[in-house]
C-alpha cells in the first residue's frame, strides 16, 4: 500500500499500524481507528485508514462509505444478538473469512470455521462511538496512535515516533487524527449492507495464476518478451532472457504491472541495468552494450483484487541490433558516449536519460564526479521512489588507491541507506540526514555507492562528490580531525571513530583488517551514541598456529529481548567455532578463541529507546595456541590469573599468554574462600592447598611441613618454602634461582637458613636469587658457620664485592695462563708480576722475529703474500679473543688455553692489570678507556713529530742544497733549493710510510678499542633484591650514577668515532674512485687509483671490491660486543648472525686477489665461525659442563687447527704459478682465468706475461710460422685482457724501445739524408710512427709543425733539416716531464730510478750522462721481475744507445770545431758531478710533475706496424719477382683504363623521381643508405649463383697455375660495407643515387702462380663472348702499387629478369696471396691507436658476424696521403684474404 500510494496509483489504504507510520511519513494526514488489538506483547497496536488530504476533501463520500462499512462491522461484531459471526453458519462472514485467506477449503468445516472465529476474537472490537471520544485511551484517538508508534520504537521496529523535522510529536498526531469518518460513515452506511447478497460469489483468492515461464531462454534479433500469463503471473517464478549481440540492445516495456515484492531485473554483464517494480509505470527504455540479460523473479504472495478482476505482468519488445545513440536520443541531460550508450546527467535514468530519478548502474571514469538519486535530491519535495537499488560507481583507474566521497544524504532512518563500498567489501552504510566524508580504497581501479530504500516510506535522497586519491592522507588535516596520518599514508584514527579518513563518530561496516600482536576495537566516539541498525565487523589475524584472546574493557550496550533485531549484542565469530555472543548480561571480561584469526561484530537494531549506553570496547590479543586444542588451563601446566595480566584474565605459562581454558571464579592456590571478607585468604600455617577453587586448606601431612602461611603444599627436607610454594635446593626453576643452595636443616629449612655452596653468592638473607660466581675465580668460598651467609660473608680473605670480585688495597686479581682460578694476590709478590710482564715482552719480540722473517723473504710475492696472511691472522686472533672475553664464554679447560693464547698473541693488555693496579697507573676501567681511546690519537702525534724530526735533521745534515730540478739536461745550471722546499719534500717523503703504519696499526686493534669501549655496556643483571647491577669488567663500578652516566656519554662518543672509524676509510677510498674520469673503464688497473697510506686495505683485494676490508673491520667492531647491552645470549646470536653473513660474503664473493689468501681468510672464518657456534652451544646450554663439552669443543678447536696446512697448500697453490708456466710454455689459458688473475695481488707479473707472449706472437706471425690456433688465442683471449693493453704508463716506457726504429724509417723515408720539404713530411707520418699520429695530434706534436720550427730562420743551422730530425723534434717530448699536472703519487726511496741508474752505472760508465736522462722514468712495478721482457732488460743493459741518446744526437747540431781530448774529459768530469747532484736531489724529491701517458697497447701497436711495414716491403720485392718473369712484360703491357663503373641497375630517371617526390634532399641518404643499398644487396644475392657458375666456366677446378676463390659470405658484400661506402661517397660530394658507385657488390679473387697466369686469367675475363664485359681495369701489380694484384671490374648480365650488375675480380699471384696473410694479421694490430678502438673494431665484428667480415675493395688510396690525414684509416675486422685483397686503401 505505501508503494501504491507513493506511486500515485491509490490515495487510501486500510493498514495496520506499522505501515501507518509510513503512511504518515509520507503525507497521510487522515487517519481512519477501526479496532485496537491485542498482542503478545500486551501492547495495543492499531489497524488504521490513512488518505491524503486532498483525497478526503475530494472524496469525502467514498472514505465515509469505507469508514461506514468498517464502523458497521465492528458494530455488528460487538452485537450479542448478530447471527453474521456464528461459527455453525457456513453460509456467514466466517466461512468467508476461513476460505478467502487460504487456511482452509472453499467449505470449510465447522471446526475450521471454529478456528476462523478463534483468530478473530484476538481482536478487541472497539465501538466506533467509544473512538470518537477524548477520553478514549486516556486521550482519543490520536494518544492511542502516539501508543502505537511508541510500542513500535521500544521494540526497534522503527527509528522515530515522528518525522526528524517535527519537534512537538503530540502535536502531530493531534493534527494528522481524526475519527469523524467513522461517525459520518456510520450514518451513511445502513445496517442493511451487512445482510446484502454478495454478488461477487467469491469464495477464495487465486493462489497461483497461469504463467508459463521459466528457466533461461537465448534470444537474438527482435521481438518479445513477457512473464507469459494470460490473466496474472504465477507465484515463486524465476525467468530469464538472454538476449545476444555484439552491439546495442534496446528493450523497451509496453505494459508493466509488476506487485512490490515482484521484481524485473536487467543487466548489462553483470552490471545491473534496472530493477523494476510497480503498477502501469511507464519506464524508459533500457540498453546494453552486447549481450542483455532480463531476469524475472516472483514472491509467494497471491495479489489480486476482491472486487474486480486486475489484469497483472508485463510485456517489451526488444531489438538487438539497435543503432547508436546521438544527441537527439540523448536529449537534455546524456550526452551520447563512445559506447554507442547515453551518459545520463546525475539524477537521471534510463537509456535516454528521460526518468528522474537513478535506475540501475551509473559509472564515471573522470577522477572526480557527482552522483544524485535524482536530479534535485536531496529534496523532500520531491521524495526518492521507494523499493528502489541505483549502484554509482566511480572508476577512477589502477593509478588511484582510494576514492572519497562526500554525501549529503536524507533517507529514512535506518531503512534505507547510502553504502559506499569496494569490490564485495561494505566499507559504511548511512542511513538518516547528515553529510560526511567517506574514504574507500578501490579494487581494480573502482569504488561504488548503493542506494537501496525499502517499500515504506521516503525521503529526500542523497547527493556524492568525489574524488580520486593516490593515498589515504597526505597530512592530518586529512584524518578529519579526529586521526593523525602515519608515515605509510593511513589515517590513525583516534578512539572510536570509523571511516578510513576517520570522519564518522562512530563504527561502520567495514575496517581495515588488523594483522600482528593486538587490536583495539572501539564502537563510539566519547559522547556519542551506539550506532544504530549497525552491523560494524572488525577483523583481527594473529600469526599462524597462535590463538586470539579477546579482553572486553566496555560492554555497555540496549538489553537483548530477542533473535529479531531488539537490543544489540556483539558477536566473535571465528572459522570452525561455534559463535560468542556478547549482550549487556555477559559477565565475562575475556575470551579465549582457538584460532589465529577472528571477526568481532557489533549488532545493533534500529534504536536505543531513549537512552545512551557507553557502548563496547575491547582489546583482541594474540597469544601462544593451547597446546591441547580446548585444553584446559591448569591441566596444561600453566597459570590462571584472575585478575588483569597483561593480556588480561586467563591462562599463562609465567608471563607468556596461553590460550587455553580457565576458571576464573575460584581462589588461587594457597588461599581459601573467606565468606567474611567476601575474598580469597591466605592458608594459615601448617596448612596448604594445592589447587584453585572454592575448596579449603588442608593440614599437613606428617614429615611435611608449611611454617608460613598461603602454603600450596608441605614440603619435605629437600626443599625451602617460598612463596607458599615448595621449591628443589640446587635447582633453577621459574623465577627462583637456587642452585648452589642446600636445604638440609633437620627442622627444616626457610629463605634465611639457606646454605650456600663455594662458587655462588647472593646479597641478602631474604633472597631466593643466587647468582654463580665467575668460573675463572675462586674468590666464593660459601656459607660458613662463623661468617654470615650472604654478601661479603661468602668470600675468601682479600675479595668482597659483588661475587666476590674486588680485592682490597694492595692486592691485584692474578690472572694465570693456565686453567688455575684467579684469585687476590698481594702487589708485594713481585715475580708473580714480572711473569705477566715477561709474557708481553715475549710475544712482542716472537712478532718482530716473525715480521723481519717476512721481510727477509727473497720474493717479492712471498713477502706480500705472507704478510697479508700475517694481517689476516692478527684480525682473526684479537676479534675472536675479545669475542669470547666479553661474552664470557665457559670455555672447557683445554679451550681456555688455547684462548688465553689468542689473548697474549693478540696484545691484551688486561694481561697488564697487575701492573697497572700496583703501580697506580689504571686503578680502575674508568682509566682504563681513557687510556685504550686517546692511545691512538697520541700515537699519530708521535709518529707526525718523529717524521718531521727526521726530515728536518736529514736536510739539516746535508752539506750543500741540491739543484732546483733533478731533471735538467746536462748542462743547465744548477739552482740552489730553498730551505723550506727541501724541509717539505723531506716530510712529504717520510709521512706517507709513518701515515700508512699508522692506520695499519689502528685497523689490526680496531677491534680491541671497539671492545675496550663496548665493555662500558656490559652490564650484569640488576641483582636482587636490590635492583643493582654492576661492570662485568669491574665489579668496583655501578652502572648507575653520575660518574657512570659521565663516562658512558663518553664511552658513546668514543664508540661512535670508532665504529664509523671503517665508514671515514671508506669515504677516503671512495673520494678518488669518485673523482677518477672512466674509473670504471679503468678499474681494472689499480695504479690508477693511489690509496696512499690506505694502500694496505685494498692492495690485497679484487678492484671492484676495494671496499670489503673496511666492511670487515666495520663487521669484526660489531662481534667484539656492539650488541652486549641487549645481553650475553641476545649478543651471541647476533654475532653468529654477523659471522655468518661475513663468511657468506667472503665465499661468495672471494674478493681476495690472490686465490691463496682468499684460502686463508675462509679457513680462518671457518675458524671464527666455529668459536661463535661454540659459544652458543655453551652458553645457551646446548651442551653441558662436563666431559662431553670438553671433548667435543676441544675438537672443534683442533679440527679448525687444519687452518695452518690449508694455509701452506695455499700458498704452494697459487694460481698465478700455474698460470705463469702455461704462458711461458704456450699452452693457452682461459681467459676468465688471466681476468681472475688481473684482479689479484699477481696482476702486473701476470700483465707482462701476457705482454711477452703477445710480442712473441707478432713477431711468428711476420715470420709466418704462427699457427692459426695461436693467432685465434691470441685475438681473441689475449687481446680482450682490458687490465693488461688499456692501463696508461708513461709514455717513454713505451716509446723507449721504438724510437730506433722510427728513427730509421725516418731516414729511409727521407731518402739519401737530402732535404726535405713540406710534402715529404706529410706523407712520411704514417709510414714513420703509424699508429702513435693520431696521439701526436692530440698533444698538437705534428711533425709539419716540427718542421717548421726547425726549418724557421731562429733554428737554421749547419745541418739540413732531415726527417730524423723532425721526428726527433717530435718524440723528444715524449721523453721529458711536461708543465701539466702534479704527481699524485709519492715514490718511495725503493721506487726510485736511481736505482736502475746505478746499474747502468755499473754495466757502462761512459753511458751516465745517457741514463742520467732516463732518471725519472716511471718505477718498475713492486709485483714483477721487470716491466719489460729480459729480452729488453738486455737490451737495456748491452750498452747500446739508449731512446734519450737517439734523440739527443738527432737534435744535436753537428759542431765545426772539435773538442779536444781535454775538453772532451773536463766535459765528462763535469757530467759526472752534476750526475752525482741529480742522484743526491732524486732520493729526496718525487717528481711535481706529470709525464705524457701512454697505454699499453701502444706498445704492442708500434711493434705490429713495426714487423707490418717490413712485410710490405717483403711483398713489395715478391711483386718484383713476379714482373721479371718471362711474362712480366706483358703483364706491364696491360694499361690501366676506366670506361665507367656505374650500377646500371640504379641509373634511372624514375628513381630520381621516385626520390623527389617522396622527400626529395631530405631523404636522399636515407633512400640510399636503405632503398638503394637494399635493392643492389638483394640483386646481387639474385644473381651470385649465375656469377660464381660463369666465372667457375672460365676457371674450372684443375686449372694448372689458377685457382678461383669465391665463397658466398665473401663474394656478397654485406649491407654495412655498402652503406659506409655510400656514406663515404656522400661526404666527397657525388652526385644521387651514390650507391651505383658501389662496383664490388659481387666480386671474386682469381690465385695465379706468376706472370703467364695473371696475363692467362685476364684474357680470359676480357674476351667479351660471354656473360662479362671488362669496363676498369688497376694494374696496381704493374704500378708497383698495393696491394699488388690486377683490379678488374666487370659488366655483367645475370639471367632475366635480373638487371645487369657491375662486378669486382682480383687477380693476385699466389706468392704474394700466401705473403699477404702475415701483412693482414699485422695490420688488424697496427692500425688502431687506441685499445678503446682496436675493441670497438673487434665488438662491431662480433655484432655483424658475418657481415663485419666485409671489406671493401672498389676503394682506392692514393700513393700518399694528403696533407692534414696522418696514419688514422677507418676500422676494418681481421677477415679472409680474399676480403683482405678487395683493400686497395693504403694501410697502416
Amino acid at each position: 500500500c505505501p508503494t501504491l500510494y507513493a506511486a500515485g496509483t491509490i490515495d487510501g489504504a486500510f493498514v495496520w499500524g506499522g505501515v501507518m507510520e509510513s503512511m504518515k511519513g509520507l503525507g497521510a494526514t487522515m487517519m481512519l481507528v477501526p479496532a485496537k488489538m491485542l498482542s503478545d506483547w500486551e501492547k495495543a497496536t492499531f489497524n488504521t485508514i490513512s488518505v491524503r488530504d486532498a483525497f478526503a476533501a475530494d472524496h469525502s463520500v467514498v472514505v465515509e462509505r469505507i469508514a461506514g462499512v468498517v464502523a458497521r462491522l465492528d458494530a455488528d461484531y460487538l452485537d450479542e444478538d448478530s447471527n453474521l459471526w456464528d461459527p455453525q453458519d457456513a453460509t456467514d462472514f466466517l466461512a468467508s473469512v476461513a476460505s478467502a485467506y487460504g487456511d482452509f477449503p472453499a467449505s470449510p468445516l465447522p471446526a475450521e470455521r471454529e478456528a476462523a472465529a478463534d483468530a478473530l476474537a484476538l481482536f478487541e472490537f472497539v465501538d466506533p462511538t467509544a473512538m470518537q471520544g477524548s477520553d478514549y485511551l486516556g486521550g482519543g484517538t490520536a494518544a492511542a496512535l502516539r501508543e502505537t508508534a511508541d510500542f513500535l520504537y521500544d521494540i526497534g521496529r522503527i527509528a522515530s515516533v515522528a518525522p526528524a523535522d517535527r519537534d512537538d510529536v503530540d502535536a502531530l498526531y493531534v493534527d494528522t487524527t481524526t475519527a469523524q469518518f467513522l461517525e459520518d460513515g456510520l450514518i451513511a452506511v445502513g445496517v442493511d449492507v451487512l445482510g446484502a447478497d454478495d454478488d461477487l460469489n467469491l469464495a477464495t483468492i487465486p493462489e497461483d495464476a497461469d504463467s508459463i515461464c521459466s528457466g533461461t531462454v537465448d534470444l537474438t534479433a527482435t521481438g518479445t518478451l513477457s512473464d507469459g500469463a494470460t490473466v496474472s503471473y504465477s507465484n515463486n517464478l524465476a525467468c530469464e532472457w538472454r538476449i545476444a549481440s555484439g552491439g546495442v540492445v534496446e528493450l523497451t516495456f509496453t505494459v508493466f504491472r509488476v506487485w512490490t515484492g515482484d521484481v524485473v531485473e536487467v543487466f548489462d554483464g553483470s552490471a545491473l541495468v534496472a530493477k523494476l517494480h510497480g503498477f502501469d509505470r511507464a519506464w524508459p527504455p533500457l540498453r546494453t552494450t552486447g549481450d542483455m540479460t532480463v531476469k524475472f523473479t516472483t514472491d509467494g504472495v497471491t495479489e489480486r483484487a476482491f472486487n474486480y478482476v486486475l489484469t497483472d505482468g508485463w510485456s517489451a519488445t526488444y531489438d538487438a541490433a539497435a543503432s547508436a545513440c546521438d544527441a537527439t536520443y540523448c536529449g537534455a541531460h546524456g550526452t551520447c558516449g563512445a559506447s554507442g550508450l547515453c551518459t545520463c546527467d546525475a539524477g537521471y535514468g534510463g537509456a535516454d536519460c528521460s526518468l528522474a530519478t537513478c535506475l540501475g548502474t551509473a559509472t564515471l571514469t573522470s577522477p572526480t564526479g557527482e552522483f544524485r538519486s535524482s536530479p534535485t535530491a536531496p529534496d523532500r519535495a520531491v521524495p526518492y521512489p521507494n523499493s528502489a537499488e541505483c549502484h554509482f560507481v566511480a572508476d577512477v583507474g589502477t593509478s588511484f588507491g582510494y576514492v572519497s566521497f562526500t554525501i549529503t544524504y536524507d533517507v529514512e532512518p535506518t531503512f534505507d541507506f547510502v553504502s559506499a563500498n569496494s569490490g564485495d567489501v561494505t566499507w559504511a552504510r548511512l542511513s538518516g540526514e547528515e553529510t560526511t566524508t567517506i574514504l574507500v580504497p578501490t579494487t581494480d581501479g573502482k569504488a561504488s555507492l548503493v542506494f537501496t530504500s525499502d517499500s515504506r516510506g521516503r525521503r529526500g535522497g542523497f547527493r556524492a562528490t568525489y574524488v580520486a586519491k593516490s593515498v589515504a592522507c597526505a597530512s592530518n588535516a586529512d584524518c578529519g580531525g579526529h586521526g593523525t596520518c602515519d608515515d605509510g599514508g593511513t589515517c590513525v584514527c583516534d578512539a572510536g571513530y570509523g571511516g578510513l579518513a576517520c570522519t564518522v563518530p562512530h563504527c561502520l561496516d567495514g575496517a581495515p583488517k588488523v594483522t600482528g600482536e593486538s587490536m583495539v576495537v572501539v564502537s563510539q566516539a566519547p559522547g556519542e551514541p551506539v550506532p544504530a541498525a549497525a552491523d560494524c565487523t572488525w577483523e583481527f589475524q594473529a600469526t599462524a598456529g597462535r590463538s586470539v584472546r579477546v579482553v572486553v574493557e566496555t560492554l555497555d550496550l540496549e538489553p537483548k529481548r530477542s533473535d529479531a533485531k531488539e537490543g544489540d549484542r556483539v558477536v566473535i565469530r571465528s572459522t570452525g567455532a561455534t559463535d560468542i555472543e556478547l549482550t549487556s548480561t555477559s559477565f565475562r571480561k575475556s575470551y579465549d578463541v582457538a584460532s589465529s584469526g577472528i571477526s568481532l561484530s557489533l549488532e545493533t537494531d534500529r534504536n536505543d529507546v531513549d537512552k545512551t549506553y557507553g557502548g563496547f570496547k575491547a582489546t583482541a590479543y594474540a597469544v601462544d595456541a593451547c597446546p591441547v586444542v580446548g585444553g584446559n588451563c591448569t591441566d596444561q601446566g600453566f597459570t590462571c590469573e584472575l585478575t588483569s595480566g597483561l593480556q588480561g584474565p586467563g591462562c599463562y605459562d609465567g608471563g607468556r599468554p596461553v590460550g587455553c581454558a580457565c576458571v576464573l571464579t575460584g581462589c588461587p592456590v594457597g588461599s581459601f574462600f573467606d565468606e567474611s571478607t567476601g575474598g580469597c585468604e591466605a592458608c594459615p600455617p601448617g596448612t596448604f592447598k594445592s589447587a584453585a577453587g572454592p575448596t579449603p586448606c588442608e593440614p599437613c601431612p606428617k614429615n611435611f611441613y608449611a611454617p608460613e602461611s598461603g602454603a600450596a603444599m608441605c614440603c619435605r627436607h629437600g626443599y625451602v618454602l617460598v612463596d607458599g610454594f615448595c621449591r628443589e635446593c640446587g635447582e633453577n626453576v621459574a623465577n627462583y634461582t637456587l642452585k648452589g643452595a642446600t636445604c638440609d636443616a633437620p627442622s627444616g629449612t626457610t629463605v634465611a637458613t639457606l646454605e650456600i655452596e663455594q662458587g655462588y653468592f647472593r646479597f641478602s638473607p631474604d633472597t631466593t636469587f643466587l647468582y654463580p660466581c665467575p668460573e675463572d675465580d675462586n674468590a666464593c668460598r660459601g656459607s660458613s658457620p662463623a661468617a654470615k651467609g650472604y654478601g661479603d660473608g661468602l668470600c675468601y680473605t682479600h675479595a668482597h664485592g659483588p661475587l666476590c670480585m674486588l680485592c682490597e688495597e694492595d692486592y691485584f686479581r692474578d690472572n694465570k695462563m693456565l686453567d688455575a682460578p684467579s684469585k687476590c694476590v698481594s702487589c708485594d709478590r713481585t715475580g708473580v708480576q714480572l711473569r705477566q710482564l715477561y709474557t708481553v715482552l715475549l710475544m712482542i719480540v716472537l712478532w718482530a722475529l716473525v715480521i723481519l722473517g717476512i721481510r727477509r723473504l727473497q720474493s717479492r710475492f712471498e713477502r706480500q703474500w705472507f704478510m697479508a696472511v700475517l694481517i689476516q691472522c692478527v684480525y682473526f686472533t684479537v676479534t675472536m679473543s675479545r669475542f669470547v672475553s666479553i661474552h664470557q664464554v665457559p670455555l672447557p679447560p683445554v679451550s681456555k688455553v688455547f684462548m688465553r693464547a689468542f689473548d697474549v698473541i693478540a696484545f691484551d693488555l688486561s694481561s697488564l692489570h697487575s701492573l697497572a693496579r700496583c703501580w697506580g697507573w689504571v686503578d680502575n676501567y674508568f682509566n682504563f678507556l681513557l687510556w685504550v681511546t686517546l692511545v691512538s690519537p697520541a700515537l699519530l702525534l708521535v709518529f707526525v713529530v718523529g717524521a718531521v724530526v727526521r726530515a728536518v735533521s736529514r736536510v739539516a745534515c746535508s752539506a750543500t742544497a741540491p739543484p732546483q730540478n733533478a731533471l735538467a739536461e746536462e748542462g743547465a745550471a744548477a739552482e740552489a733549493v730553498p730551505l723550506h722546499r727541501r724541509v717539505a719534500a723531506a716530510v712529504r717523503q717520510d709521512l706517507g710510510g709513518v701515515l700508512s703504519k699508522w692506520m695499519l696499526l689502528i685497523s689490526l686493534f680496531h677491534s680491541a678499542i671497539c671492545c675496550a669501549i663496548f665493555q662500558i655496556f656490559n652490564c650484569t643483571a640488576e641483582y636482587e633484591p636490590f635492583g643493582r647491577s654492576f661492570l662485568m669488567y669491574d665489579y668496583s663500578i655501578q652502572c648507575s650514577g653520575r660518574t657512570y652516566g659521565a663516562y658512558r656519554a663518553y664511552a658513546i662518543v668514543c664508540a661512535v668515532i670508532y665504529v664509523t672509524f671503517p665508514l671515514c676509510l671508506f669515504l677516503v677510498l671512495w673520494q678518488p674512485r669518485r673523482l677518477e674520469p672512466a674509473w670504471q673503464e679503468r678499474s681494472k688497473d689499480p695504479r690508477h687509483v693511489d690509496d696512499g697510506a690506505l694502500a694496505f686495505l685494498t692492495k690485497n683485494l679484487k678492484t671492484e671490491y676495494w671496499w670489503f676490508e673496511v666492511l670487515a673491520i666495520f663487521l669484526r667492531s660489531l662481534v667484539t660486543g656492539f650488541f652486549r647491552h641487549l645481553g650475553i645470549k641476545m649478543s651471541i646470536v647476533i654475532s653468529l648472525i654477523i659471522t655468518i653473513i661475513h663468511r657468506t660474503v667472503v665465499l661468495q664473493l672471494k674478493p681476495y686477489a690472490s686465490s691463496g689468501l682468499q684460502h686463508v681468510v675462509e679457513a680462518l672464518m671457518r675458524f671464527a665461525l666455529s668459536i661463535v657456534l661454540v659459544a652458543v652451544c655453551l652458553v645457551g646450554d646446548l651442551i653441558t659442563e662436563g666431559d662431553n663439552a670438553t671433548a667435543i669443543v676441544t675438537f672443534v678447536f683442533l679440527l679448525n687447527l687444519s687452518c695452518l696446512p690449508i694455509a701452506y697448500q695455499a700458498f704452494v697453490s697459487e694460481s698465478y704459478r700455474s698460470v705463469a708456466q702455461r704462458l711461458k710454455a704456450r699452452q693457452h689459458v682461459k681467459f676468465e682465468e688471466l681476468e681472475a688473475l688481473l684482479e689479484s695481488a699477481h696482476a702486473e707479473a701476470v700483465r707482462e706475461d701476457v705482454r711477452k707472449v703477445s710480442r712473441d706472437i707478432l713477431k711468428e706471425a711476420f715470420r709466418g710460422t704462427v699457427s692459426e690456433q695461436d693467432w685465434t688465442y691470441f685475438t681473441n683471449n689475449l687481446l680482450a685482457l682490458e687490465g693488461v693493453w688499456a692501463p696508461e704508463v708513461h709514455a717513454e716506457e713505451v716509446l723507449q724501445w721504438h724510437v730506433e726504429s722510427m728513427l730509421a724509417r725516418a731516414k729511409k723515408a727521407g731518402g739519401d739524408g737530402g732535404a726535405i720539404d713540406a710534402g715529404a713530411v706529410e706523407r712520411s707520418v704514417d709510414i714513420v710512427v703509424g699508429p702513435l699520429g693520431e696521439t701526436l695530434m692530440e698533444q698538437s706534436l705534428s711533425p709539419s709543425k716540427a718542421y717548421e720550427q726547425l726549418a724557421s730562420p731562429s733554428r737554421a743551422g749547419n745541418a739540413p733539416v732531415t726527417l730524423e730530425r723532425v721526428y726527433a723534434e717530435v718524440l723528444s717530448p715524449f721523453f721529458q716531464l711536461d708543465d701539466g699536472k702534479t704527481q699524485k703519487r709519492w715514490h718511495s726511496r725503493k721506487e726510485n730510478p736511481v736505482l736502475h741508474l746505478a746499474t747502468m752505472a755499473r754495466t757502462k760508465s761512459d753511458k751516465i750522462s745517457t741514463s742520467l736522462a732516463n732518471l725519472h722514468s716511471p718505477p718498475k712495478s713492486p709485483t714483477s721481475p721487470s716491466s719489460f721482457s729480459l729480452s729488453r732488460r738486455s737490451l737495456a743493459l748491452s750498452g747500446v744507445p739508449s731512446a734519450r741518446s737517439l734523440l739527443r744526437q738527432e737534435l744535436e747540431e753537428p759542431d765545426a770545431d772539435a773538442p779536444t781530448r781535454e775538453e772532451n774529459l773536463a766535459s765528462g768530469m763535469a757530467h759526472l758531478r752534476r750526475a752525482v747532484r741529480k742522484i743526491t736531489i732524486a732520493r729526496v724529491f718525487a717528481s711535481p710533475r706529470k709525464p705524457l701517458r701512454l697505454e699499453r697497447f701502444m706498445d704492442l701497436s708500434l711493434i705490429a706496424h713495426d714487423y707490418n711495414q717490413r712485410a710490405q716491403a717483403r711483398i713489395a720485392g715478391t711483386a718484383e719477382g713476379v714482373l721479371a718473369e718471362p711474362r712480366g712484360d706483358d703483364v706491364k703491357a696491360l694499361e690501366s683504363f676506366d670506361n665507367g663503373t656505374d650500377q646500371p641497375a640504379l641509373r634511372s630517371a624514375e628513381l630520381v623521381a621516385f626520390k623527389d617526390k617522396v622527400g626529395g634532399a631530405a631523404l636522399e641518404s636515407e633512400l640510399d643508405a636503405s632503398v638503394c643499398v637494399g635493392a643492389l644487396h638483394d640483386l646481387a644475392n639474385a644473381a651470385f649463383p649465375a656469377f660464381r657458375a660463369a666465372l667457375a666456366k672460365l676457371f674450372p677446378p684443375g686449372t694448372e697455375g689458377i685457382e678461383l676463390e669465391c665463397d658466398a659470405d665473401v663474394a656478397i658484400k654485406k649491407k654495412t660495407r655498402m652503406r659506409a661506402k655510400v656514406d663515404e661517397k656522400s661526404r666527397e660530394g657525388a652526385p644521387w643515387p651514390r650507391a651505383e658507385k658501389l662496383s664490388d657488390c659481387l666480386r671474386a679473387s682469381v690465385v695465379v702462380e706468376g706472370a703467364e697466369h695473371v696475363v692467362t686469367a685476364y684474357e680470359a675475363l676480357a674476351k667479351g663472348d660471354g656473360p662479362f664485359k671488362v669496363v676498369r681495369l688497376k694494374n696496381k701489380l704493374a704500378e708497383r702499387a698495393k696491394p699488388f694484384n690486377l683490379h678488374v671490374n666487370l659488366a655483367f648480365q645475370p639471367p632475366a629478369p635480373l638487371a645487369p650488375l657491375i662486378v669486382e675480380v682480383q687477380i693476385v699471384p699466389k706468392a704474394i696471396y700466401n705473403d699477404q696473410k702475415a701483412f693482414h694479421r699485422l695490420f688488424s694490430i697496427a692500425r688502431e691507436p687506441k685499445y678503446a678502438s682496436f675493441r670497438g673494431v673487434r665488438a662491431r665484428a662480433a655484432e655483424a658476424s658475418p657481415e663485419a667480415a666485409d671489406d671493401g675493395g672498389d676503394v682506392e688510396a692514393p700513393a700518399a696521403l694528403p696533407p692534414g690525414r696522418h696514419a688514422r684509416v677507418a676500422p676494418a675486422p681481421l677477415q679472409s684474404l680474399q676480403s683482405f685483397f678487395g683493400r686497395s686503401r693504403r694501410p697502416g
